[in-house]
């Protein structure tokens, strides 16, 4: 019996050492086979290139139990619906109007520029933001038109714009932010402007940026202005689908109810105003001055619940007045100046100054087109 249990042992040993050799035999057929294809070639390791290759090789299958790659964002779609007209620079989408877009490279380089000299000037003084807002056709439009010949992919012009900038720089992009709500209302209609909700994810983003806790919307008083017909109701000719469905002008307040804001005019006047105005009475085409009391060469906003001393310059155009409301809880001052008219000299001595920490540019895409408007940048710069 025993004689019998060993003579087993020994078949089965002997079986499993054939096997193993069977195995061996095919891993060495099979590697050999493949060193005989061509190799795909090695990445780079920059990052910057996709890998590439062998074009005539056989598509890999995964394994059932290959992990899933999660798939990209996908955002909501926008269907193209309603009768289309264009008028020089706008194109209108039924009620809805979008600023035709081309992006200029050249003086997105002296927008860079003009930032770039800013940074170096305040290293080791101040941080330097940099917000570039896409406009309404680069986020809302609808998907069919979407880097089309009319719409210049903002994107892009994005990424362009913040490969351009010094690595000093607190690069915000706020493409994909907007994105993410591009079925909210996160432009006007019949305006070229964002709306507060708009440049609330801006604000949002901005916090992550900087390493700051935003306060939620509800935190926020509000107040609703309606009958609100822009400027691209005025570009389309005053359209008829316009005018029937004119836009609401959302604002939030400062969380502070204690914030004081006082602003110098082109006159060098100086006047105490609200950080948001009650325009109820105001003309159809002039509601969006709610925000900050619209665009004015200097303002400051102090803050006296905020004790730390901490302070901040917005350099912006119209789009960051609806911005400025979301700091004005984080910081003791904001100063906010509009280049288009201010009257300093140099950015760069303000800043120091005064003893500023950050410095935010919020920019629309359009202005960092305009020749005139960056040539205006680079004079405080």
């Amino acid at each position: 019996m025993n004689r019998r249990r060993r003579g087993s042992r020994r078949r089965t040993k002997l079986w499993m050492l054939a096997a193993a050799a069977a195995v061996l035999i095919a891993v060495v057929v099979l590697v050999a086979a493949l060193s005989d294809k061509k190799s795909p070639a090695p990445d780079s390791g920059t990052g910057s290139d996709p890998v590439q290759t062998d074009t005539d090789a056989e598509p890999v299958t995964p394994e059932d139990d290959a992990p899933e790659v999660p798939p990209q964002e996908a955002y909501q779609t926008i269907a193209l619906t309603g009768d289309q007209e264009q008028y020089d620079a706008l194109y209108r989408i039924g009620d809805t109007g979008f600023e035709m877009y081309t992006y200029v490279d050249g003086v997105a380089q002296k927008y860079a520029e003009a930032v770039n000299r800013t940074v170096d000037a305040l290293a080791g003084k101040a941080a330097v933001y940099v917000l570039p807002v896409p406009l309404s056709s680069g986020i809302t439009l609808p998907d069919a038109l979407l880097g089309s010949s009319l719409f210049d992919d903002q994107a892009a012009a994005e990424e362009k714009i913040g490969a351009m900038l010094n690595g000093s720089v607190r690069y915000v992009p706020l493409n994909d932010a907007l994105m993410r709500h591009r079925t909210e209302y996160v432009y006007f209609r019949t305006d070229h402007h964002w709306t507060a909700l708009g440049a609330y994810y801006a604000y949002r983003a901005f916090c992550g940026e900087k390493g700051i806790t935003p306060h939620e919307l509800s935190e926020y008083a509000k107040d609703d202005f309606d009958g609100f017909l822009g400027s691209f109701y005025r570009d389309s000719d005053r359209n008829d689908q316009m005018a029937a469905h004119p836009d609401v002008v959302e604002a939030w307040h400062p969380v502070t109810t204690e914030a004081m804001l006082d602003f110098t005019d082109t006159s060098g006047n100086t006047m105490r105003w609200k950080i948001i105005y009650d325009v109820t009475d105001y003309e159809e085409g002039m509601k969006y001055n709610t925000f900050i009391a619209g665009d004015q060469p200097f303002t400051v906003i102090n803050n006296p619940d905020v004790t730390d001393q901490s302070k901040c310059v917005v350099v912006k155009e119209s789009f960051g007045n609806a911005f400025v409301p979301y700091l004005v809880d984080h910081y003791s001052t904001v100063y906010v100046i509009d280049y288009r008219y201010w009257g300093g000299a140099s950015l760069a001595d303000f800043v120091r100054e005064n003893g500023v920490q950050d410095v935010v540019f919020i920019n629309n895409l359009s202005a960092i087109r305009s020749s005139y408007l960056i040539g205006k940048l680079q004079d405080i710069t």
